[in-house]
């Protein structure tokens, strides 16, 4: 991709940016999203992997920095940290989703993609609820 077609690319298709928010990193419109548009369309899809909390916390090889990234990044739930099966490094912009149980983001294919339940204007945080597509109990 040359830098001209990679600019055109970013207007065309690119809706968010990552920003402080409400619940630490957030992800907010930088352009209208139009109600029914996937604003992630094109990232990577990834699948979970289960680690035992406790792997993690009592492994003498890994920095604490690196316990703490785990630990930010990858839910945890009954003991279990779900890990991408790839690389940290490599999660999409999607990923920041924030929770809302009144969310302006809705999940499809069990939250591997999300589409705008209604316009989303420039500025604002985009948000889903966990509890479509997650075991995770957050109201």
């Amino acid at each position: 991709m040359t830098g001209t077609e990679f600019l055109k690319d970013l207007e065309q298709n690119s809706f968010t940016r990552l920003a402080p928010g409400k619940y630490g990193v957030g992800v907010f419109a930088i352009r209208k999203i139009p109600k029914g548009t996937n604003p992630f369309k094109g990232t990577l899809k990834f699948a979970f992997h289960k680690l035992k909390v406790e792997k993690v916390r009592s492994n003498p090889e890994l920095t604490e920095g690196v316990k703490q990234l785990v630990k930010d990044m990858c839910p945890e739930v009954d003991g279990y940290y779900y890990v991408p099966s790839y690389s940290i490094n490599e999660i999409g912009i999607g990923y920041y989703l924030n929770h809302s149980s009144t969310p302006n983001m809705d999940e499809a294919n069990g939250g591997e993609d999300f589409i705008a339940n209604r316009d989303i204007e420039i500025g604002e945080e985009l948000f889903s609820d966990y509890g479509t597509y997650s075991e995770l109990n957050l109201d």
